[in-house]
């Protein structure tokens, strides 16, 4: 363990030792979330937004869900371009900035602007998570921390008003200070994140990482990307160590080759990643390389918003209640309730930020584990909404779906794009061919599909060819499987594997 680590981490946790008690403290969750929101409705009053929708005489929450609609991206697209093209006070006081990329329900992509505000309240989330795992993790403040970059094989873009697309370094997050501090303790330096491709960030970062000899704490989002770059490793480790001391080069050798990657990490003493949902079925994989390593679910964040973070011990994780407005629509019976009027049930996340987007379904489903008088809901990740597919994290949708298999000459013909394994299909009884190049450069326009692609996490998408009468084949499988006749919609997506054992496939 370093002595130096030591020092740098304890720093960290002095300065997120303030958000830390902050959130710990009983509270009104009634109090704190109103107090947020009459706050950013001030601040944002004189905005283009604000006036449209009467931001400065609302004066309660019942008047802000009574006088401003609930949203998704769509309603601010043609205000983003208006920002993007230098226009300001349109959603927000502050400027715009830098834009993040996300995918999107129809177009594949979406712009999420990204203030001084939003930025501050993502931090409210990171800050006590991190100081609860310094604080109740033994021995991981004596080493140096990995976290995911993004790669920009592409390079760095801007928008016709020079504002840039995307984070400079993943060490914005934390704030500016401590991001001094974090880029001294990241086992993986930021320079990783311009490689020139896939295979020079994959080398890049094992390379760094077996360097490290002092790892403690892994984060990352799928848990198949860690799973993806062990792979990486095990098949160039003799390339890969070479520079190192041969006493370490030596052990790196013998444990990767046993497939014990707590043994090439020795420190390693958290992985931070997905474990809910489709991501489950992957953390068991992940967890037989790094037997001994706690492996903590993350909590729920997306580009637009932090919803939650867990705390060590407890399952779940905790509402985010300093970080933006929440409100939540109840699976059943559709009625939309404030954060202090939530009971155990599922729910779908609907969220206001500073970032300036208001009452925005944010498309994913929640269960309320346990609601307290005086602290923070308990809550986990289920899914996203009924009509998207995630494997990793590629966010496909039934609306994007449908405009892929809308470029094709229909016709009669069927088509039902479904994960399969690591891959995604397209089952079809078209008479005219379709390759598979083809399905996949168009499936690459949603950004984190070829995001997921570029990380290898998803093989390319195939065409199966299919005959008979696929339309009664799909029925039957959803009927055979619980569903009602008269609940059954036409989709050109689905979030079921093995259509193959169902659908009469066409040898080619």
């Amino acid at each position: 363990m370093s002595m130096k680590c030591q020092v740098l981490n304890r720093m960290c946790m002095l300065l997120y030792g303030r958000e830390y008690r902050k959130f710990m403290e009983k509270c009104s969750v009634e109090q704190v979330q109103s107090d947020y929101l009459m706050e950013l409705l001030r601040k944002n009053a004189g905005t283009e937004y604000g006036a449209k929708y009467g931001f400065a005489d609302v004066t309660s929450y019942e008047e802000f869900a009574r006088e401003v609609p609930l949203t998704v991206y769509e309603d601010y697209e043609p205000m983003i371009r208006e920002i993007a093209d230098g226009k300001k006070h349109v959603l927000t006081a502050e400027d715009v900035l830098l834009f993040e990329l996300t995918s999107g329900s129809t177009n594949g992509k979406k712009w999420i602007p990204y203030t001084e505000s939003l930025k501050q309240e993502f931090q409210r989330g990171i800050k006590p998570w991190l100081y609860d795992i310094y604080d109740r993790v033994n021995g991981i403040c004596g080493g140096r921390s990995y976290w995911s970059i993004t790669p920009v094989t592409a390079g760095k873009t801007y928008t016709s008003a020079g504002i840039p697309v995307g984070f400079e370094e993943e060490a914005e997050y934390f704030g500016q200070f401590e991001k001094k501090i974090m880029n001294k303790l990241f086992a993986v330096g930021p320079e990783v994140k311009f490689s020139t491709d896939m295979t020079d960030f994959y080398r890049q970062t094992a390379k760094e990482l077996l360097r490290c000899g002092e790892l403690t704490l892994i984060s990352v989002w799928n848990p198949t990307f860690l799973t993806i770059l062990c792979d990486f490793i095990a098949e160039h480790v003799d390339e890969l160590v070479d520079g190192l001391e041969p006493d370490r080069s030596k052990k790196v050798v013998r444990a990767v080759r046993a497939d014990r990657f707590d043994r090439v990490f020795p420190d390693l003493r958290l992985i931070s990643c997905w474990a809910d949902a489709s991501a489950a079925d992957f953390v068991e994989a992940l967890k037989e390389r790094f037997p001994g390593v706690f492996v903590q679910p993350k909590g729920l964040l997306s580009t637009e918003c932090f919803v939650s973070f867990p705390l060590v011990g407890e399952r779940g994780s905790r509402l985010s209640i300093y970080s933006h407005f929440f409100e939540f629509r109840n699976i059943k019976s559709g009625t939309i309730v404030p954060a202090w009027g939530l009971a155990p049930g599922k729910y779908e996340v609907i969220v206001t930020t500073g970032g300036g987007f208001y009452r925005y379904v944010l498309g994913d489903i929640v269960e309320v584990l346990e609601t307290y008088e005086d602290r923070p809901p308990r809550l986990r990740f289920l899914r996203r909404g009924d009509s998207t597919s995630d494997l990793f994290g590629e966010k496909m949708t039934e609306e994007f779906a449908g405009k892929v298999c809308g470029a094709l000459d229909q016709g009669e013909a069927f088509f039902l794009l479904a994960p399969e394994g690591t891959r995604y299909c397209l089952y079809t009884n078209a008479d005219y061919v379709i390759t598979d190049e083809w399905l996949d450069q168009e499936l690459c326009e949603n950004y984190h599909y070829e995001y997921c692609r570029n990380l290898g996490q998803l093989e390319q998408a195939v065409v199966v060819p299919i005959r008979g009468n696929p339309e009664v084949d799909y029925v039957n499988r959803l009927m055979a499987e619980g569903m009602r006749l008269g609940d059954i919609k036409p989709a050109h997506l689905s979030r079921k594997s093995g259509w193959d054992q169902w659908f009469d496939l066409r040898q080619e």
